[in-house]
């Protein structure tokens, strides 16, 4: 019983002493905190906006120099607001990895401070913006607009940006009326700041005008945005009015014009940013291919791809690990400061809890010790179970990582195989040849298609087919372009993400067949129509089912369609074959279809 006693007291006093410690500490943090002058850090926020406009590389340099300047200040309102600012840095390069965790990050900052109204519509703004990732305009619409509306007017910077996110949102939807409006708004707003505000709206009017086919209202808002850069010595921001002006002269096919501002960038690349120079390098490629100058085109197409490579090297420099290693020190900093903060009312209650809980604890201490032990053990097996699920998650990233690099690095591959073939063309002379070449590159850049759309998407293991048939078709039609023919193609595709086993068959499938009717179908007339579907039915056994018809003269050959010997047609019936697939045939004077129907279990698709 004396030893009983006296191993309590011995306990009372250790508890005593750590608690007497903790409170200390605590006074210590508290004292160290610092304040900042209000007025100054905001006039560096508007100078990093500008920057972000017209010079981003000093924008880079000035967001690393703030962040040094207040890293001891422990504050997480200035380091919600830096956040804010990333977000829309990082929106920029198209580094959405960053762009998610600083959303993320943001978000997580809210809870050590009370957030001010308008501060958070910034963040709602912007992560509206991140989650649409140019797909579900009508949901970004609609929450843009409500923050639109319930933005304090006085707040003219995130009022522009939202009138700039529905002018562009309504520009994607191809309803420019209500684009030009939003438009006009973000001038009266930017003409009341300062001209950094001023360029940032000209280029988006520009943008606007020149999808809805005003080129000389474009051609005249970027000149002003020229002008704008020039007076205020923005060499990057004029390299891309340069940039600018130069792409609507080449896509309306004024190349002499075009040429001279293409030029002017090369002349001074140190002054172009990467993302302004993959722009010029791709106009110069297609410029080149119109004047047939194969060997520039090719030339410039390895210098748009070692672009990008650095785009990509750039985006993955920053390693989203590091960042939530950092992220989770500042936390666990802001967590402390904030039970630091705490009235000293709070702390004696505290301590007196604390020696209630002390003495409870070690009169409990012997009856115990056996469980404790047993829960030691668990806890030890718990953290090497949390260890090993971390190490398949790592494993898991990179694997993920590893395989959009794989896809990325054969869609270049491709390109580079397509341009080949592009200066083979060049010396070839017979006309079979020729078709076979040009079939060839066809067939090449559908696969390069797909693996693009697998290194772009969240999920690098299925490709969405509306978006690439789309995109194929748009491929395809400006290829079949010389044949002078006003040909119509009707998409109807359901949201079908297949595996890239299927994918690839059923991207082939649809080149040959497109092929087939832009060549042969409308040989009396140059209009005709081309109907495209692609549905999945999962009451069916063949539960995807896929048709391509057009109203063209319809098939005449003495032999049934897949019987041909031609090298498409041999590709479709492989294809059928591969996909064990059933086919059947519409074909008379309002011309000729193909309707395959073909089964895949879910482990190879994904139907939303």
């Amino acid at each position: 019983m004396v030893r009983f006693s006296e191993r309590l007291l011995l306990i009372k006093q250790k508890h005593r002493i750590l608690a007497f410690l903790l409170i200390h500490c605590s006074c210590l943090g508290f004292s160290q905190q610092k304040d900042y002058d209000h007025k100054k850090f905001n006039r560096e926020i508007q100078k990093l906006q500008e920057e972000m406009i017209v010079d981003i590389s000093k924008a880079n340099e000035s967001l690393r120099y703030l962040d040094h300047k207040y890293k001891d200040f422990h504050n997480a309102e200035i380091n919600y607001r830096l956040t804010i600012k990333k977000i829309k840095f990082f929106s920029s390069y198209g580094d959405y990895a960053r762009v998610k965790f600083e959303i993320n990050k943001a978000k997580r900052f809210q809870f050590f401070f009370k957030v001010k109204k308008q501060d958070k519509l910034y963040l709602d703004l912007y992560s509206a913006v991140y989650e649409s990732l140019g797909h579900d305009y009508d949901i970004l619409v609609k929450k843009a607009s409500e923050i639109l509306n319930e933005s304090s007017k006085s707040d003219t910077y995130l009022l522009l940006q939202c009138h700039l996110v529905l002018c562009n949102c309504y520009n994607e939807k191809g309803e420019f009326g209500k684009a030009f409006m939003h438009i006009e708004e973000a001038k009266k707003l930017a003409g009341k700041m300062s001209a950094a505000y001023r360029f940032q709206v000209a280029n988006s009017a520009g943008q606007v005008y020149f999808f809805s086919n005003y080129i000389g209202k474009a051609l005249q808002e970027f000149r002003f945005a020229k002008k704008l850069a020039q007076f205020n010595h923005w060499k990057y921001a004029e390299q891309y009015a340069n940039a600018s002006l130069g792409e609507i002269y080449l896509y309306t096919d004024q190349l002499d014009l075009a040429k001279p501002y293409f030029d002017t960038i090369l002349k001074n690349e140190k002054a172009t940013e990467l993302r302004d120079l993959f722009q010029v390098y791709g106009c110069l490629e297609h410029y080149y291919e119109l004047k047939k100058k194969q060997d520039s085109s090719y030339y410039f197409s390895i210098k748009r791809n070692e672009v990008d490579d650095l785009l990509e090297n750039l985006r993955s420099e920053n390693l989203v690990f590091e960042l939530e290693k950092d992220f989770q020190t500042e936390s666990n900093q802001y967590l402390l400061e904030e039970e630091r903060s705490k009235n000293q009312q709070l702390r004696l209650i505290l301590i007196l809890i604390l020696m209630s809980i002390v003495v409870i604890i070690s009169i409990s201490y012997l009856f115990i010790r056996q469980k404790s032990d047993s829960n030691r053990v668990l806890q030890l097996q718990k953290e090497e179970i949390d260890d090993k699920n971390k190490e398949i998650s790592n494993s898991l990233a990179m694997k993920e990582s590893l395989l959009k690099e794989i896809h990325h690095r054969v869609k270049n591959n491709l390109q580079v195989v397509s341009s080949i073939l592009n200066l083979q063309s060049r010396n070839v002379r017979d006309p079979e040849a020729l078709r076979i070449l040009e079939e060839g590159k066809e067939r090449i850049r559908a696969i390069a298609l797909i693996h693009n759309q697998l290194h772009l998407n969240n999920d690098s293991a299925y490709v969405e087919m509306g978006n690439y048939l789309n995109k194929l078709i748009s491929q395809m039609g400006e290829s079949f372009s010389s044949y002078n023919k006003h040909i119509e193609v009707k998409v109807n595709v359901e949201k079908i993400n297949l595996a890239i086993d299927y994918a690839v068959p059923v991207g082939l499938i649809m080149c040959e067949l497109l092929s087939n009717s832009y060549k042969h179908a409308f040989s009396d007339r140059t209009e005709g129509v081309i109907e495209i579907e692609l549905k999945n039915n999962p009451e069916k056994s063949l539960n995807y089912e896929l048709l391509v018809k057009d109203d063209g003269v319809g098939y005449n050959g003495e032999i049934e369609f897949l019987e041909q010997s031609s090298t498409g047609v041999e590709i479709i019936s492989a294809f059928i074959q591969q996909l064990d697939a059933s086919y059947s045939y519409t074909n008379g004077e309002k011309g000729f279809g193909l309707f395959i129907q073909f089964g895949i279990d879910e482990r190879h698709s994904k139907f939303n």
